[in-house]
């Protein structure tokens, strides 16, 4: 099956669960044989150098990038408000990038074309142009939804006001673009619901994203304990809710934690750290920043804490974090998505009493931390296997191409 996917973002560094989430479906994909290419935007803010991409994985995927400028922009923005356009998805739109796509699809027959977010569907009309191949909308978030919650923690009163008006077109972009693939696959099944509502009738399916196991079995699970208990944050800070969260567990919630424990610790990690998070230089909060490689920042701490309190989709490096064997403390907010179950395998926690209860119960119990972590890894293994997952893929793909 030839499948040509159109990344919003490059794949690596891989800091954030956008780039994991879309870089896996790949590995999924190739898992099964098919034949992949991919065409990927990449932005002067975050820009990529084409070396940066494993040479195999370049090799195998035919990947190709195209620059297209999508930051946000204060006059553009403001522009907008005079026509109907969602601001959020029309600054993913390149001529560029849709000249690169319109010859590809002249030069390649492809079976199925998947947009790898929902702001990708601004090149549909372009596809449809060019190509009779199938088109699935791989949905990171039901977007929407995702904006609603930032919204309601949102402090600002006139970005409140810009925020509403530009989420209600993006709402009626993310109808629209729903309505007119031939397929959508969400990542959780709570997304996958609301894009049945969105869209009946049309072929929907949950698959998340996935964990190459193979990347784990070298590791050294014991490392994590040598300085038990080690609580940690990673996550990437130029995401609007680990801001959010951070700033929350930081003013509410460590401070509770910190009048009970003085010995509490906590290690902040994550690209562009924001400078409020340095400046308020708690005792017993390390802001270690950007890290080079997760993995090995991981090895040595045992226990992730996720303080979300906005978002949708699935949490890539909670899936990770379990994979990995560690105890993972949650909002609910923050494991939705995830199969799992409260004091089996994580620990969830919304206020920060629940927070200090959660915490207290690993202090005082390294062998529940590790109960913890060992239900989480077998969790995991079993849910999120890069392969399993890939086969579900071509599964619904081929049940969408049978279709008359």
């Amino acid at each position: 099956m030839k499948v040509l996917q159109l990344y919003y973002k490059m794949p690596f560094p891989m800091h954030d669960g956008g780039a994991y989430s879309i870089y896996h479906s790949s590995l999924a994909l190739l898992s099964q044989g098919a034949d992949v290419k991919i065409l990927a935007i990449n932005t002067p803010k975050s820009w990529v150098k084409a070396e940066t991409i494993p040479a195999e994985f370049r090799e195998k995927t035919k990947f190709e990038f195209v620059k297209v400028d999508t930051r946000i922009k204060a006059i553009p923005a403001i522009i907008n408000l005079l026509s109907s356009r969602s601001y959020f998805s029309e600054r993913y739109y390149s001529a560029k990038y849709a000249l690169r796509l319109s010859q590809l699809l002249q030069e390649e027959q492809y079976d199925v074309i998947q947009l790898e977010h929902l702001y990708m569907g601004v090149y549909l009309n372009t596809i449809r142009k060019y190509s009779s191949a199938r088109v699935v909308l791989r949905a990171q978030n039901v977007e929407h939804l995702l904006w609603n919650s930032i919204i309601a923690n949102e402090i600002d009163p006139y970005k409140t006001w810009y925020l509403k008006i530009a989420n209600n077109r993006l709402t009626q972009f993310e109808r629209e673009i729903a309505g007119k693939v031939d397929g959508i696959m969400a990542i959780s099944d709570q997304d996958s619901k609301v894009f049945r509502e969105i869209a009946p009738g049309k072929p929907n399916t949950s698959i998340p994203a996935g964990v190459d196991f193979t990347k784990l079995e070298n590791s050294e699970p014991e490392k994590q304990y040598v300085n038990y208990p080690t609580f940690y944050h990673l996550g990437s800070m130029d995401w609007i809710p680990n801001q959010q969260g951070i700033r929350w567990f930081l003013e509410d919630v460590f401070p509770v934690i910190k009048y009970r424990f003085p010995e509490f610790t906590l290690h902040l990690a994550g690209k562009k750290m924001p400078e409020w998070v340095k400046e308020m230089k708690l005792d017993g909060v390390i802001v270690d920043g950007e890290v080079a490689d997760a993995k090995q920042y991981q090895s040595d701490k045992a226990i992730l804490i996720v303080p979300l309190l906005s978002g949708g989709g699935i949490r890539i490096k909670i899936i990770e974090a379990m994979a990995m064997g560690k105890t993972v403390i949650s909002t609910r907010v923050g494991a939705e998505g995830i199969p799992c179950q409260d004091d089996l395998n994580i620990l969830i926690a919304d206020t920060a009493e629940e927070f200090l209860k959660k915490v207290q119960k690993c202090i005082e119990s390294e062998e529940i931390g590790r109960g913890i972590g060992r239900y989480a890894r077998k969790l995991a293994l079993s849910s999120y296997d890069d392969k399993n997952l890939g086969e579900k893929m071509l599964a619904f793909y081929t049940g969408i191409l049978n279709q008359s």
